[in-house]
């Protein structure tokens, strides 16, 4: 018994010898379909323009994206749906860090006000708060970055079972892409830095009267 994994052709093909299929189905001599695998999968569109040109109009050439293009579609629009999921919860996260930080200078403004009274500058300020929401992103970040790549890595060696009949694969798949998980982390670093900006020039701008008052 033959097995691929894809519900959808485990439920529809079958292998069969030609002349039994061709004896089975009265078909004579004639096929009605021809397969043809390719070196290179991107390079569908190309052959099939070329064979399309060898057989002429009356012949009707299909290539592997034009077969599955439904469920291409619905993978794009799923990405594009998780893209705005993430983007979301990294702004989020990043109005986060902003509260975080602005109760800290809340809650340190007399510790700034003897800062600025004992000659720290604006500008040094400005870089401990900047330092400490980019540790607060880098932390965070690679907690995070650590914990999805090993859900990840267990559910791509371990797997976990799902509905065929619903799914047409019997298994949960994943595959890592590093270099979109690079770009990600690297976005949620720049973005959470980004967040520190406003939080540091507001603790730099600080006066060392106001500060001692409110303590």
């Amino acid at each position: 018994q033959f097995f691929t994994g894809m519900y959808e052709y485990d439920l529809k093909l079958v292998y069969v010898t030609l002349d039994s299929l061709q004896r089975f189905l009265r078909l004579g001599d004639a096929v009605d379909g021809i397969e043809v695998r390719i070196t290179n999968p991107d390079d569908v569109d190309v052959v099939v323009r070329r064979i399309s040109a060898e057989l002429g109009p009356e012949y009707h050439v299909a290539g592997w994206r034009e077969l599955n293009r439904n469920l291409f579609s619905a993978l794009k629009l799923e990405k594009i749906a998780m893209f705005m999921i993430l983007a979301i919860i990294i702004i989020v996260a990043s109005f986060s860090i902003v509260g975080t930080l602005i109760m800290t200078v809340v809650e340190k403004a007399r510790q700034i006000a003897l800062l600025k009274t004992l000659g720290a500058s604006d500008l040094g300020i400005v870089v401990v708060f900047l330092i400490q929401g980019s540790v607060i992103g880098l932390v965070g970040g690679t907690l995070g970055v650590g914990i999805g790549l090993s859900a990840c890595l267990y559910l791509k060696y371990v797997g976990i079972p799902i509905p065929a009949e619903v799914y047409y694969i019997d298994r949960l798949p994943v595959q890592l892409d590093l270099e979109l998980v690079g770009l990600v982390y690297l976005a949620a670093l720049v973005i959470s830095f980004a967040a520190t900006i406003y939080p540091s020039v507001l603790g730099a701008q600080l006066r060392p009267a106001v500060g001692l008052k409110k303590a």
